[in-house]
């Protein structure tokens, strides 16, 4: 019998074994059972049976010694695998679930422990959301037989209907409306993708082709903060160097925060003359995993002049970040440099990613149309864009005033018509 390691519990990053009680990796089992060896991520048999992973190294000895007893006993079930349906078993939403999390949202791990995402669906950020929201899923207690409560995970998948839904939503509810629609769309679409890979035939979420669950849309409220009269000379008044940068790159072009801090001196284009033209987003930097190009105007390409030299004043490498640090390393968000501005500049109530809205706003005002505004901003589709483009006093002072213009035009067509035709003829006419 092979030796054990760390009698059966250990954790396989490179933080050394002093550091594990502290360090986030995940703890993994090992135990040999007759003529097979049994290893496992832990974390991984938590989530497929609805629990929470185990934190502590006391945590991951309980359940060490929970899974040697159900494989002595012949009881133990492999999560990575979903079984066959067979008489009296079917799948539960933690089998479906670990399945989606691998195949479509793309979660994989290294020997070392390491998560990644394959990102082929869902960006990196997306996919945490993601597994996040599936752990809170698995967890939350829905109505079973005879009175009991049973985790939402450890349910059939083909038994769930709409009360457990509404079971799923009244739970959350108390946490926000928003966050429990977002909860309920991921849900949602693991059904849907279930349906799609044939492990079910229905939704809980429709009932003969009727939706029957439904978000909750008032809660959904529209964003429209704009910058009001003298906040964009504030804001610019009290940004440090960086931050300022940001601002006029936000208002210039429209971006995310997340796209401008990732961009490289590499993705910027330039003219024969050396000046920089075009910002080449490529679509791993995107949103909606999309590239798109975005003209430079005068405004951020003297911002881009500034920033694209070193301390030493040489230029920066094309693999050094645009809106990093002095000498081009990443920065990983600026959300307390905005706060402090925001505060020392009299601003209240506005984020960063109002920027985006304003730019969205002022572009339609010049004249442009709406699908430029979409493709300025990344938009998979028209109707978000939609959402940014507020009708605000400018624009209907210049709809009114268009509209008005086109009354009096053909009316002063009209009057003069009438004078031509009521004027006398001239002395040089009646010759």
């Amino acid at each position: 019998m092979p030796t054990r390691v760390h009698d059966g519990v250990r954790k396989r990053c490179a933080c050394g074994r002093q550091r594990w009680s502290k360090c986030k990796h995940p703890w993994h089992f090992r135990f040999h059972h007759g003529d097979r060896e049994y290893r496992y991520s832990l974390d991984a048999i938590a989530r497929a049976r609805g629990e929470p992973p185990p934190a502590s190294k006391l945590e991951a000895v309980a359940w060490r010694d929970r899974l040697r007893t159900e494989i002595a006993a012949g009881t133990f079930t492999d999560p990575t695998t979903i079984p066959a349906a067979v008489a009296g078993m079917s799948l539960t939403f933690g089998d479906v679930a670990d399945r989606y999390l691998r195949t479509y949202v793309g979660r994989t791990e290294t020997a070392s422990g390491e998560v990644r995402w394959s990102g082929r669906h869902l960006r990196p950020r997306t996919a945490k959301q993601t597994e996040y929201h599936l752990s809170m899923l698995r967890r939350i207690e829905v109505p079973a037989a005879n009175g009991t409560r049973i985790p939402f995970g450890a349910k059939p998948i083909d038994a769930i209907s709409k009360a457990d839904v509404e079971a799923v939503r009244e739970a959350r509810r108390p946490h926000g409306a928003v966050g429990c629609n977002r909860l309920l769309a991921r849900l949602r679409h693991c059904f849907n993708w279930a349906i799609a890979e044939g492990f079910i035939e229905q939704t809980p979420f429709k009932r003969g082709g009727v939706t029957v669950v439904k978000m909750e849309r008032r809660a959904e409220h529209t964003r429209q903060r704009r910058l009001a009269p003298g906040e964009e000379a504030a804001l610019l008044a009290h940004a440090g160097p960086h931050l300022r940068a940001l601002i006029v790159a936000a208002l210039s072009t429209g971006c995310r925060r997340g796209e401008l801090l990732s961009l490289q001196w590499s993705q910027i284009r330039r003219d024969e003359s050396g000046e920089a033209t075009w910002i080449a987003l490529p679509a791993a930097k995107t949103k909606t995993n999309q590239a798109r190009m975005i003209p430079i105007g005068p405004r951020l390409r003297a911002e881009l002049a500034m920033r694209q030299h070193g301390p030493d004043g040489a230029d920066l490498p094309p693999s050094a970040y645009v809106f990093g640090n002095e000498v081009g390393e990443q920065v990983g968000t600026s959300h307390t440099a905005w706060m402090a501005t925001c505060r020392r500049a009299g601003i209240t109530g506005l984020r960063f990613h109002d920027l985006r809205r304003e730019f969205a706003c002022r572009l339609l005002e010049s004249g442009a149309e709406s699908h430029d505004v979409r493709d300025f901003l990344g938009h998979a589709n028209i109707t978000t864009t939609s959402r940014y483009l507020a009708s605000t006093p400018v624009r209907l002072a210049r709809a009114l005033a268009r509209m008005e213009g086109a009354i009096r035009t053909p009316m002063a067509h009209a009057a003069d018509s009438t004078e031509d035709r009521a004027a006398p003829p001239s002395a040089k006419s009646l010759n």
